[in-house]
């Protein structure tokens, strides 16, 4: 439970974040505000993506040295 808190924790938490600012600007119907709501959702759903990437990258990384130093 620890070590998948700690591999999607930040995941899960962008992920929840961006459900809540993405109801808020739903509920935004004719404000201006809806717009840059709507834009934070989207970086969130960037960030999310970024983050994945990393991850993925990383772990390509250790494959690749275990590998190399014969682990």
């Amino acid at each position: 439970m620890l070590r998948a808190y700690l591999n999607y924790g930040l995941l899960v938490s962008v992920v929840i974040w961006g459900a809540i600012v993405a109801v808020m600007a739903y509920r935004l119907e004719d404000s201006p505000w809806r717009w840059a709501f709507v834009a934070l959702v989207f970086a969130g759903g960037v960030t999310v993506a970024v983050i994945v990437w990393i991850k993925k990258y990383v772990d390509q990384q250790m494959q690749s040295s275990e590998r190399r130093h014969g682990k």
